[in-house]
């Protein structure tokens, strides 16, 4: 009888979730069961989130839930090195590293390795719609607040042809959408050789299709890359493009050792919507960084009016043990972020925009209510993805919809 293996993985880190999409191919090919049941299974593999402090929070909070469990219990992903001292307090079983996956031969065994298996590109989210083709994996960053550098590793990147052969599958695919991720896109080449730019050009993805999502480029590698990933924006070959700002202010990007020419970045964001109008662009912004302002924080919200950003992520500053930034002097009080994170899920909702606050995470998500709306008559399958990520629920969504085309409701009366 074969053991059975049970995989959590209830993140919405896409990275992570492709790490047991092909866990999953290497048990099968070895002969394991994976099952749904945690209480059938003889194993279980939890992949843990140390993205910020809530999100450990749960993460500890689980491993010790499936402690009492009688399965061995195997932890990976980031919480490992993100929060080593708490995680080694409370787990002393198996543990298989963001940048060690071979090891997983140590822990199962079998004839197939787990390095012979071809990477995933079903990805959990939306599954059947989008096609994942991972360009690198690591990140050369040193972003002064970030500990998932030290979960994932030195850059180590697929060789431009493997990735132009991925696009040619997914073109052959039924899958209608294209994800091309890694942990740092823009940094993709730096260790053979390469650069992003390069791939951008040489990736054979349709013209005026809108299929692909670059998920997420730091703004120094759009900025050095502009014009490649300019030209393929207008040919409408991209529906997406996530670009991290993190912060309106230049003083408190330094800080974040994310230096960027903010009026330069300002003036590519909307030269991209001239060129692409359908195109979605996102960012993400961290609210509350240590010694941000009030003027320094409305600097990030008059970026996101201004440029008319669709869609994005807002996260209150999380300090992680041992960053350079928990050791900064004027750290930011919570009830401050809080009152901050407020004040802009109010102006974004004044602005037309709908908003939904993830449970775990504690994250804001914003997504441009017009995209949403109109998602059924754009030829950019990414609006759609817009209103998924607001509301999985599509029948809540034509409801919402409906409501507002008749004018029954309003945008800021809208929630999740």
């Amino acid at each position: 009888m074969s053991k059975k293996v049970r995989l959590i993985c209830n993140l919405n880190c896409s990275r992570r979730q492709m790490d047991m999409v092909k866990l999953e191919s290497y048990l099968s090919a070895n002969g394991y069961e994976v099952v749904e049941d945690e209480k059938q299974a003889d194993q279980i593999v939890y992949t843990t989130c140390g993205f910020i402090n809530e999100t450990a929070q749960v993460a500890f909070n689980e491993i010790e839930r499936l402690k009492s469990l009688p399965a061995e219990l195997i932890v990976t992903g980031c919480l490992p090195d993100t929060d080593s001292e708490t995680f080694n307090k409370i787990h002393s079983g198996k543990v298989v590293r963001n940048t060690e996956l071979y090891k997983f031969d140590d822990v199962f065994g079998g004839d197939t390795k787990f390095q012979d298996i071809p990477d995933a590109h079903d990805m959990p989210w939306g599954k059947g719609e989008y096609f994942c083709v991972e360009v690198s994996r690591g990140c050369p960053e040193n972003c002064s607040y970030c500990a998932t550098k030290w979960a994932v590793g030195k850059m180590k990147s697929k060789p431009i042809q493997k990735c132009i052969e991925e696009i040619e599958e997914f073109k052959k695919s039924t899958f209608s959408k294209v994800v091309i991720n890694g942990d740092n896109v823009g940094a993709y080449g730096l260790d053979i050789k390469e650069t992003f730019g390069t791939l951008v050009s040489a990736l054979p993805i349709e013209d005026e299709k809108y299929k692909a999502y670059i998920d997420s480029l730091h703004p120094r590698w759009l900025l050095l890359y502009y014009d490649a990933v300019l030209a393929a924006i207008s040919k409408n070959r991209f529906g997406m493009l996530v670009s991290a700002i993190q912060a309106g202010n230049e003083r408190v990007l330094e800080l974040m050792r994310r230096k960027a020419d903010m009026k330069k970045l300002k003036e590519a964001f909307i030269e991209i919507k001239q060129k692409s109008p359908e195109i979605v662009l996102g960012t993400e912004v961290i609210v509350g960084f240590p010694t941000e302002s009030e003027s320094d924080f409305i600097e990030s919200v008059d970026f996101i009016l201004s440029t008319k950003l669709d869609w994005g992520n807002i996260f209150a500053f999380s300090p992680k043990k041992g960053t350079e930034a928990a050791a900064i002097k004027g750290q930011v009080e919570e009830a401050e972020k809080i009152r901050r994170i407020n004040y802009l899920v109010e102006k974004l909702k004044e602005n037309g925009y709908f908003i939904f606050k993830e449970e775990k995470s504690q994250a804001v998500i914003f997504s441009n209510a017009d995209i949403c709306i109109n998602a059924d008559k754009s030829p950019n399958p990414y609006w759609q993805t817009c209103f998924d990520t607001v509301c999985l629920d599509r029948k809540k969504q034509n409801q919402i919809r409906s409501d507002l085309r008749e004018g029954k409701i309003k945008v800021s009366e809208v929630s999740f």
